[in-house]
C-alpha cells in the first residue's frame, strides 16, 4: 500500500512532536526519504536515531520555521541530502498564550501568528519554489479546527489557523498550473501526550467504552490521512480542508 511514497523526499516541521514524530514514522515505514525539522535538535536526534534503527531513512535538521532564512537552510539541506523535495508538511504550531483578547500583548500575538501562520508560508513559498522547477509536489498544511469555528480562549490561534486554510486555497489555485497539490487537515483536540490532562474519560457513565468516532482522533490518524495526501490516491485533490475530529466536537 502506498508503495509510490518509497523513496520520495518528505520535510516534517514539528518533526518531532506528538502529531509530527507519528507522521515521521509512517511515512519512513512507507519507504519515504523523511528530514524532520524543529527548534529542539536532542528531540529530533532521539526520534531519528529511533526510525534509524528501524531499518528507515531519517535527516533531522534544526530549523526556527519562522525564520525565512533557517526556513531557505532547511531546503537547502535537505536537497543537498537528497537531491530533491516532494512533500512539504507544515506541522509546526501550538495554542499559545491561552488568555482572553484583551489579555494578550502585542509580541505575544506576533509570536503566535509567526509560529502558526507566517511558518507555513515560508516553508510553502520555499519548497514551492523547488517543486515548481522539478515539475510537482505536494503541499499538506496542519491546521486545526479552531481555525474554522470560534476560539475565544486563544483567539490569535484560532485566527491563525483560519489563515492556513484560507492560504491552503489560494496557493492551490496559485500552482495547479504546476502540478502541485496543496491540502489542509484540521484536526481537533488530539490525544497526544501534552494534552493528556484535556482529554475526557473513555468510558461512560454505565462503564462502556465510548465509541471510537465520539472519541479525539490519535496522532495516527492524521498521520494516515497525510500518507493519503501525498500517495497518488489524492492525485485529483486540492485546495480542500480536511478536519479529523470526534462527532461531538461541533465545527
Amino acid at each position: 500500500m502506498h508503495s509510490d511514497i518509497k523513496d520520495s523526499v518528505v520535510i516534517i516541521t514539528g518533526g518531532a512532536g506528538g502529531i509530527g514524530s507519528k507522521i515521521a514514522h509512517t511515512f519512513a515505514a512507507a519507504g519515504a526519504r523523511v528530514v524532520v525539522a524543529g527548534r529542539n535538535a536532542e528531540k529530533l536526534e532521539a526520534l531519528a536515531t529511533q526510525i534509524l534503527s528501524d531499518g528507515h531513512t531519517c535527516l533531522p535538521l534544526t530549523c526556527d520555521v519562522t525564520d525565512a532564512d533557517q526556513v531557505e537552510a532547511l531546503m537547502a539541506g535537505t536537497e543537498a541530502e537528497f537531491g530533491r523535495i516532494d512533500v512539504m508538511i507544515n506541522n509546526a504550531g501550538g495554542a499559545m498564550f491561552v488568555k482572553p483578547p484583551e489579555k494578550l500583548r502585542p509580541e505575544q500575538w506576533r509570536a503566535a501568528i509567526d509560529l502558526n501562520l507566517s511558518s507555513v508560508f515560508y516553508c510553502s513559498a520555499a519548497a514551492g519554489q523547488r517543486m515548481i522547477e522539478q515539475g510537482g509536489g505536494r503541499i499538506i498544511n496542519i491546521s486545526s479546527v479552531a481555525g474554522v469555528k470560534n476560539s475565544p480562549a486563544f483567539v490569535h490561534y484560532g485566527a491563525a489557523k483560519a489563515g492556513v486554510i484560507n492560504l491552503t486555497k489560494s496557493m492551490a489555485v496559485c500552482w495547479g498550473p504546476h502540478n502541485i497539490n496543496v491540502n489542509c487537515i484540521a484536526p481537533g483536540l488530539t490525544a497526544t501526550e501534552g494534552v493528556a490532562q484535556w482529554l475526557p474519560p473513555k468510558t461512560q457513565e454505565d462503564g462502556s467504552p465510548v465509541p471510537p468516532l465520539q472519541y479525539p482522533p490519535d496522532p495516527q490518524n492524521v498521520a494516515d490521512l497525510s500518507l493519503f495526501l501525498a500517495s497518488q490516491g489524492s492525485a485529483r485533490i486540492s485546495g480542500e480542508i480536511f478536519p479529523i475530529r470526534a462527532l461531538n466536537e461541533i465545527v
